[in-house]
């Protein structure tokens, strides 16, 4: 009786043990496998991204030198305060630097400020040989204040008529539109310049309406006296060979693949009485067709 008893305390003892076995591992260490491998997950990305961080250091780094740089050797500089009588002062010393014929109507247009960078917005309006606007140009771009350049619209207006021995692109006149923006900025040394570039003189011979030179076409010589599908006349074929007279008169055999001077015959089109030769040593490379005329 007692031994039954026993028997069934202890059956009932490790029955529980085991449920408290199953509970342990297949819902709380359940639960601690999620926990582990979402956190697994999460340092994986986080190493990953330090990983393309340390990667990436490099390329900052010597991006960051390059603006260091251009920061500590600039030759421009932007004035702590800018009016409109001041910029326009300004493009007057420019044009007194010498004799020039640059005559313009100056309007002030709108006025951006973007954290403590205020930028002047005006339009020129004008004309002048266009020398003399090329040289204003030239040091609106390399005198040490900046100014920006936003558009430029040219026309050509009359050759000056002159007796004088000067080149066609000293006499030539023009009317433009010119949009620039003066910036000014409150901020200790954007006003100083820490490295002025040579100041030479600007060029004075550029034509921009000169027509520009013929492009000079060199093509090796026919040292090899290939016949020339400039100079030859198709006078038969079949869907595989092509008989053509060239350049001396004399009958020549073609098939597909076969070399003529600076290229090589491509297609025999026998319903259209007509071949294609591609020309791959011209520049730039064409395709010429050779059709038999009626009558020949």
């Amino acid at each position: 009786m007692y031994a039954l008893r026993t028997t069934l305390l202890l059956g009932a003892f490790w029955l529980l043990v085991f449920l408290a076995g199953i509970y342990k591992v297949h819902f709380n260490m359940s639960r601690q496998q999620k926990d582990l491998t979402t956190r697994e997950k999460k340092v994986s990305e986080e190493l990953q991204q330090d990983e393309e961080m340390v990667a990436s250091l490099g390329t900052v780094q010597t991006e960051l030198e390059s603006v260091k740089n251009l920061w500590t050797y600039r030759s421009k500089a932007i004035p702590r305060r800018e009016t409109s009588h001041e910029t326009y002062d300004y493009l007057d010393k420019i044009l007194a630097r010498q004799q020039t014929t640059l005559n313009f109507d100056y309007v002030a247009e709108a006025v951006a400020d973007s954290h403590g960078v205020r930028t002047a917005n005006y339009k020129l309006t004008g004309e002048a040989k266009f020398v003399d606007l090329f040289r204003f140009i030239w040091y609106l771009e390399h005198l040490p204040r900046y100014v920006r350049i936003n558009s430029l619209q040219l026309s050509q207006t009359d050759v000056e008529k002159t007796e004088e021995a000067e080149s066609l692109a000293a006499r030539r006149w023009v009317k433009f539109d010119m949009s620039i923006s003066a910036l000014s900025a409150d901020r200790e040394g954007f006003d100083a310049v820490q490295y002025a570039t040579e100041e030479a003189a600007p060029g004075e011979t550029y034509d921009p309406f000169a027509m520009p030179a013929a492009a000079v076409v060199v093509v090796p010589a026919n040292v090899l006296e290939l016949p020339n599908v400039f100079e030859s006349t198709l006078k038969a074929m079949t869907p595989e060979q092509v008989y053509l007279i060239d350049q001396k008169g004399e009958l020549k055999v073609l098939v597909l693949g076969d070399e003529v001077y600076l290229g090589r015959l491509t297609d025999i089109l026998p319903d259209e009485n007509r071949v294609v030769f591609y020309l791959d040593q011209l520049s730039p490379p064409r395709q010429v067709s050779l059709q038999i005329k009626a009558g020949k």
